[in-house]
């Protein structure tokens, strides 16, 4: 057992290894080239600095510690508060809007599953400082972009305006049990759930269409949904919610990437501190979310001046799961192999040549063990090397394999 990793931690070696690096580096030179810098957060903060604002779930998840010197420390759960904290603290006064992207690993006491270890790698993008249809079309936009960086085949995001259920919300006045209700309801999208609500609960007529409605706002036709959606406002929180939502949707139409975006007024989702446009990606054959994100506007005044801000993370394992499950990929036990395996005898002349080839762009490896060729050969065909050359002292002949 002392040579045992902890539960929900996961070696990642060979094959694995590389496709993860592979994608990190795909997703973020994705964000680079729209024009977001790279941010690198450590992995450790004050516990209260990680809690801002979080939501119950979130705070029961982080990894808390104490320092020697007493102070409780966390984990990092998410990227996006350290980088509200950052630009709060030391960037405040820098040119606005800010663009962040940034690649690395995150904690959270789960129960580990397909895609998700207790400590897994996440890559994303922080907007901060624009409060506009455009800012959040962007991060959309982006996130479309990146998911297909990904080779991600299929995929839809679906978006939701966390406004205009806190909007019915503020008009039921209902009792902290009853709003629980109704929240595990719609999250869970559960009729029986929903029903027994309705049940439970006395409303006006009005407001109880609403309610009864509000599985119903989902779907493709964007303009549509949005239609459908403002016959059942109770106020102009909700009509509001919705005018964004119209002006983020006229954006996104601009950038050609509607056909990948779904409209879901029950996306009510929150870690603790969206106040928008929030949205998830989604894959066929996955049971969680790849992809998730959301505007929040009062996130980085907890550590400073006020700036909205929007943004999108990635989970990096469930985007290759999911990507090896639309290519019907096994999962390789073997590392990947070079192009060629060279018996090089030392020489210089060989080893110059070698040199070139990597220069090139070829993986080349070097026989360093001094094996006879028929040991050399049998090793290439365990690891899949395809080919084997051996220096004569003039130049590098091919060996059958």
């Amino acid at each position: 057992m002392q040579h045992a990793i902890p539960y929900g931690a996961a070696d990642y070696f060979w094959a694995e290894a590389l496709q993860r690096q592979q994608l990190t580096g795909n997703l973020l030179e994705t964000f680079r080239r729209w024009g977001y810098g790279d941010a690198i957060p450590p992995i450790f903060e004050y516990a209260d600095s990680l809690s801002a604002q979080a939501s119950p779930k979130l705070r029961a998840e982080m990894y808390r510690f104490l320092d020697r010197d007493g102070s409780t420390l966390a984990l990092r759960p998410e990227f996006t508060t350290p980088l509200a904290r950052l630009v709060a603290t030391r960037l405040h006064d820098w040119p606005m809007p800010q663009r962040f992207c940034y690649a690395g690993s995150v904690f959270r006491y789960v129960s580990p599953q397909a895609g998700r270890q207790r400590e897994f790698l996440q890559a994303g993008v922080e907007l901060i400082g624009a409060s506009t249809p455009e800012a959040d079309a962007e991060v959309l936009a982006l996130t479309v972009a990146a998911l297909r960086a990904a080779e991600l085949a299929d995929f839809r995001v679906v978006v939701g305006q966390i406004r205009y259920f806190g909007g019915l919300l503020a008009d039921l006045k209902l009792s902290p049990e009853h709003e629980d209700a109704l929240r595990e309801a719609i999250d869970r999208k559960s009729e029986p759930a929903l029903e027994a609500f309705l049940r439970d609960v006395p409303l006006r007529t009005q407001q109880r269409r609403t309610v009864e409605e509000l599985p119903n706002l989902n779907g493709s036709r964007l303009d549509q949904i949005i239609d459908q959606a403002d016959r059942y406002c109770l106020n102009y929180e909700m009509h509001a919610a919705l005018e964004n939502l119209r002006a983020v949707c006229a954006v996104l139409a601009a950038y050609g990437v509607t056909d990948a975006v779904d409209l879901d007024l029950t996306e009510i989702r929150n870690l603790g501190y969206y106040t928008g446009v929030t949205f998830e990606a989604l894959a066929p054959g996955m049971g969680f979310a790849i992809a998730s994100g959301g505007r929040y506007d009062d996130l980085i005044g907890h550590f400073g001046k006020a700036q909205p801000a929007v943004g999108v993370a990635m989970g990096v394992d469930r985007l290759l799961l999911a990507r090896q499950r639309q290519r019907g990929e096994q999962r390789s036990p073997h590392p990947p192999p070079p192009d060629c395996l060279a018996m090089t005898g030392d020489d210089p002349t060989a080893l110059a040549q070698v040199q070139r080839w990597r220069e090139e762009g070829q993986r080349v490896q070097v026989e360093v063990n001094g094996r006879t060729p028929d040991d050399v050969i049998a090793y290439a065909r365990k690891l899949g090397i395809a080919r084997v050359l051996r220096w004569t002292g003039a130049s590098f002949e091919e060996m059958e394999v």
